[in-house]
């Protein structure tokens, strides 16, 4: 296939893109300093914002057009395709892929899924480049429209500033709009914040430590829920409150409290339907910490299971509040009938924690409640009162 058909609607299909930028450089014309603020293609294909600060040139080689800020870029083509044989927005990806594989030998994928590209359906794949001399990130992503227009958005930065680049990356790319796409008024619709999820993107590439990530998804965990249990003190909430007074709870809007054991003395369930958030008294610990290793290892032996301890892969997570010290682990398991459910396992004490008293947290919720389970439970955790701290 001739080049310059590379991005071309020629009579052979195009199987991918050439991102000839690349993990560690890019070949650009300059064209404007970003004291502009919105970039119209030449073509008529889209626009998009440019942060200012920014630059935006064209590639020497092949159809796309390149924002950038020293290292940090983003690699945007717009192509119209063969409404009888596009190039799919798979392809698109995994020729990308390939293409980061050719100059980065270390290259390794670490995400992907799907996501919203210009208000069309798309998918994207986030991989690392362990380069001794200058680790990089790349995430590219690509969405087909009806009217056959392949959009392909790659956003390239150094690891050391991948982080502090993905706000403005993102915004760059959300604000991508493309000429006659029929379904760029659909709304995406996120599972979570865009915060969280640039942090948990920055920490699955290894931008920071597991515990760094594991304090900073705490921090921000417990930002996000707080409007939320805010309101909770203000409005009428209904309260559990322990028959033997060691603690009481909120229990959410439509769940229901269920003593277990004689007098509660096995402590509260809280349910809705088949989601649960058990509540009972732990054994004395040294910490809360140790409350929650503790169960999993109960847990792991009782399963037979080889899975290591803390079963979440960004470890325990810990949130100082309300005087309670709550530390967490999360993660993805299945019901005993193969559903699959998100799992928290959560220790509750004073933060003084010279008492060693705690209360021991245990979760199973659907998947149909995967985007609002963390805050729930969180809700739920630091609403609780012990009765030597009221």
């Amino acid at each position: 296939m001739p080049e310059s058909c590379l991005f071309e609607n020629c009579s052979s299909r195009l199987y991918g893109a050439r991102m000839t930028a690349g993990f560690l450089s890019a070949l650009i014309m300059p064209l404007a300093v970003a004291a502009q603020t919105t970039y119209h293609d030449p073509q008529g294909r889209f626009d998009l914002q440019v942060p200012a600060g920014w630059q935006i040139g064209t590639d020497k080689e092949v159809d796309q057009v390149i924002v950038h800020k020293g290292a940090v870029q983003a690699i945007v083509a717009v192509l119209q395709q063969d409404k009888s044989d596009p190039v799919t927005a798979t392809e698109f990806v995994d020729v990308t892929a390939k293409e980061f594989q050719g100059q980065c030998p270390t290259s390794r994928e670490r995400q992907s899924g799907k996501l919203m590209l210009a208000g069309t359906p798309g998918v994207y794949s986030l991989f690392t480049c362990s380069d001794p001399k200058s680790p990089a990130v790349a995430e590219t992503s690509s969405a087909l429209t009806r009217n056959a227009v392949l959009i392909g958005f790659t956003m390239i930065p150094p690891l050391d500033e991948y982080y502090e680049s993905l706000p403005v990356l993102d915004g760059i790319r959300n604000s991508l709009r493309v000429t006659g796409s029929e379904t760029s008024a659909i709304a995406s619709k996120e599972s979570e914040s865009l915060a969280m999820t640039e942090l948990k993107k920055a920490c699955t590439v290894g931008a920071f430590t597991q515990e760094d990530c594991a304090r900073r998804i705490g921090i921000l965990l417990g930002k996000e829920a707080h409007p939320g249990a805010a309101s909770l003190e203000r409005a009428t909430v209904p309260v559990y409150r322990d028959p033997t007074g060691r603690f009481s709870v909120q229990i959410p809007q439509g769940w229901s409290a269920i003593s277990e054991g004689d007098n509660g003395i096995l402590g509260v369930q809280l349910r809705s339907g088949s989601d649960w958030i058990n509540i009972m008294p732990a054994q004395p610990a040294a910490s809360a910490s140790e409350v929650v290793l503790r169960y999993e290892q109960k847990v792991a032996a009782q399963s037979k299971s080889d899975r290591e301890i803390p079963f979440g892969t960004l470890g325990l997570i810990q949130l100082f509040g309300n005087g309670l010290d709550v530390t967490y682990d999360h993660f993805s398991a299945h019901s005993p009938q193969g559903d699959a459910i998100e799992s928290y396992i959560g220790g509750v004490g004073g933060i003084s924690g010279t008492d060693h008293v705690y209360l021991l947290l245990t979760t199973s919720f659907g998947a149909h409640k995967k985007d609002e389970a963390g805050a729930l439970f969180l809700s739920v955790a630091q609403s609780i009162r012990l009765a030597a701290h009221e």
